[in-house]
């Protein structure tokens, strides 16, 4: 006691000290509640796929930056957060350039540190302004969080060109939530999870009138969405016509998931072996339909390098398959333009000479490339130092959608005739059905995804080759982002990749028939190609989120206002 006392040993000084360095009020101890809302947002995602934890998960750091911090450490605890966030998240970014893009794994990390540190500049951007909005306007500027959020959000991918792991993709196993996606996208339910985030605060902070009306307003702006109609699931109440229109088109699909390695077809005989595993894979998702036919068959985005325009023999190859299987081939193939190659889809037709409608159906160019994968980016500073692990490739321009004319269907019934006698007819019947495909890592793009829809797609597709991911989460964090576009467009998506996760999503978000993961097979769905009307985000795409982006700069706008007053 005397020594805790005695001016050598640096007294009570020294423990007042370290009560001011670990208090409530430290860097250190915000820092802790930055992490832990770094760690809970990392929980509310696959593998872990905590999804309750996403309700509060921005409490701790919203809890911190309220309570009147100074502008630089509110961006160190956001640009904290999430780093914590992404770096762990999308660790399958370092796995796939030590794996496959040959580089050491210090820098492979090094690499994913920085690209998870400039995705931090936004929720630190939004910790900034919290902070700012909180000090000027008080339990309101609190109220703003969701709407920050949100325009955090959407300038991340405008500037970045990232959408990977919003926030409201965390809830797409939840369909009463998920649904909300069909008015503003994934956006509208960040909006909801932050706002939840908020509430927790405001009422561990609140204990004027103002602050609780205020938190009451908040949950009322949380239950309105509710109300909202919804395709899909929601339709359930209707009369059995209404759902029989609304169903669409049963359309037989097979999927192919080859599970080819990454580099056994770099060689002719390797080439060669890895297409006809896929012939015969196609052939045996046909003998399952037991006599019937298939209306499409979906080959995975794999390293079987199908140059279907550029060589003649690779194209009568792919056609032979499809006249074999007597369906249309979805392919993904690679196209050579000059010095440019392009990442693209084929329609391969079963009967080209004869209904000449190959040169009908328009190749589609994936437009958004993998970064590291398709294309380096910030070239001028990581080119010299990260190759592009499958190629460099230049991105397409357009949404395209094409029309498939199925099998006719013939359908005889009975009439009476003259003297009551019944005859037979026969009505012929021609289903047809408008398909837009993407490519792979083009599923977290929900501003591209409703194009193929604007454009008059009923079925959508999605080719991808996960193999890249390996044993991480990515795969799982790649089907979340699958599922969300099926929900926000109220459109089945058939998935197909080459080592999984293969399978059906419908339209109200449902995984069906998944195929294991690193596993050459082959499966079978009846998905349904929907018309009828698109839901408002497929229309209007990202208004809720600009709207955030205006709402919250004007908040900002008067907060820096008032504070330029107040020191005037």
């Amino acid at each position: 006691m005397a020594e805790r006392d005695d001016p050598r040993f640096g007294g009570r000084s020294v423990v007042r000290k370290l009560r001011i360095r670990l208090g409530p009020e430290s860097v250190l101890w915000d820092s802790t509640l930055a992490v832990a809302s770094g760690l809970l947002l990392l929980v509310s995602f696959p593998p872990f796929a905590m999804e309750y934890c996403a309700w509060i998960a921005l409490a701790p750091l919203l809890y911190t930056v309220t309570r009147g911090i100074g502008m630089w450490r509110a961006f160190w605890l956001g640009w904290l957060a999430g780093v914590v966030f992404t770096f762990f998240a999308e660790n399958w970014i370092a796995h796939s350039m030590t794996h496959f893009g040959g580089l050491l794994t210090v820098i492979a990390y090094a690499v994913a540190f920085l690209f998870a540190s400039v995705l931090a500049f936004f929720p630190a951007v939004f910790a900034v302004a919290v902070s700012q909005l909180s000090r000027s306007l008080g339990a309101l500027g609190v109220a703003v969080a969701p709407v920050v959020w949100v325009a955090s959000e959407w300038l991340r991918q405008l500037v970045t060109g990232v959408t990977w792991n919003m926030l409201g993709i965390s809830q797409v196993q939840n369909f009463s939530i998920a649904r909300l996606s069909q008015y503003g996208g994934a956006y509208i339910i960040s909006f909801e999870l932050a706002a939840a985030a908020t509430l927790l605060v405001l009422l561990a902070r609140g204990r004027e009138r103002m602050t609780r009306q205020i938190g009451a307003g908040l949950i009322l702006m949380m239950l309105l969405p509710a109300l909202l109609p919804a395709a899909g699931r929601a339709d359930a109440g209707a009369d059995s016509a209404t759902q029989a229109a609304r169903a669409g088109i049963p359309v037989k699909v097979i999927g192919v998931q080859p599970d080819i390695p990454l580099a056994s077809s770099s060689t002719p005989d390797g080439f060669d072996r890895s297409f006809e595993q896929v012939r015969a894979l196609t052939l045996d998702g046909v003998r399952r339909l037991s006599g019937g036919k298939p209306d499409l068959i979906v080959w995975a985005e794999s390293p079987l390098a199908l140059f279907f325009e550029n060589d003649p023999t690779v194209r009568e190859r792919v056609e032979g398959v499809a006249r074999e299987a007597g369906a249309h081939i979805i392919a993904n193939t690679i196209t050579r333009e000059g010095e440019r190659y392009f990442n693209s889809v084929h329609i391969v037709d079963p009967r080209p000479g004869e209904s000449k409608r190959g040169a009908a159906f328009k190749r589609y160019d994936k437009i958004r490339l993998v970064p590291f994968g398709e294309y380096v980016p910030w070239r001028t500073v990581l080119g010299r130092f990260v190759p592009a692990i499958v190629g460099d490739f230049s991105p397409g321009r357009e949404a395209v959608v094409n029309a498939l004319r199925l099998e006719t269907e013939h359908e005889g019934f009975a009439v009476s005739g003259a003297g009551e006698t019944p005859q037979f007819q026969i009505e012929r019947k021609t289903r047809f059905i408008r398909v837009g495909s993407f490519i792979c890592y083009e599923a977290s793009y929900p501003n591209l995804v409703r194009q193929f829809v604007n454009q008059g797609a009923t079925l959508l597709i999605n080719v991808s080759n996960d193999e890249w991911f390996g044993e991480t989460a990515g795969a799982e964090q790649h089907l979340a982002h699958a599922m969300m576009r099926a929900i926000e467009n109220n459109r089945d998506l058939v998935r197909v990749t080459n080592s999984g996760i293969t399978a059906l999503v419908t339209a109200d978000g449902r995984v069906v028939d998944p195929l294991p993961r690193s596993t050459a097979s082959v499966q079978v769905w009846e998905a349904l190609a929907r018309g009828g009307a698109r839901t408002f985000y497929t229309r209007h795409g990202d208004v809720f989120a600009v709207g955030c982006l205006i709402l919250a700069s004007l908040g900002v706008g008067i907060a820096v206002a008032r504070t330029l007053h107040a020191k005037g």
